[in-house]
């Protein structure tokens, strides 16, 4: 069964993505290579951070860390440059 994951895009659009072939391959995957699939699939071209349910996804974490399976949803914010001029 193909692992899939739900990705809200960061100007709203919704997209079903294929992430690994099984659930074996799932442990495997880090934040940063579904990053680098989402970026490619989303034709993004900005920086971006994913979230899953209210944490920020670290790139050097496994998705299994962050409990993400077949199916979940991933948000993606696009980071845009500035501060604070004090």
């Amino acid at each position: 069964m193909t692992i899939q994951l739900r990705v809200s895009g960061p100007r709203g659009e919704e997209k079903v993505i294929d992430v690994c072939e099984n659930e074996e391959d799932l442990k495997k995957i880090t934040v940063k290579q579904l990053r680098e699939k989402i970026t490619r699939e989303l034709e993004i071209s900005a920086d971006i951070r994913m979230v899953y349910r209210t944490e920020q996804l670290e790139e050097s974490d496994l998705l299994l860390s962050y409990g993400i399976r077949h199916m979940s949803t991933i948000h993606t914010l696009l980071m845009l440059p500035g501060g604070i001029i004090g």
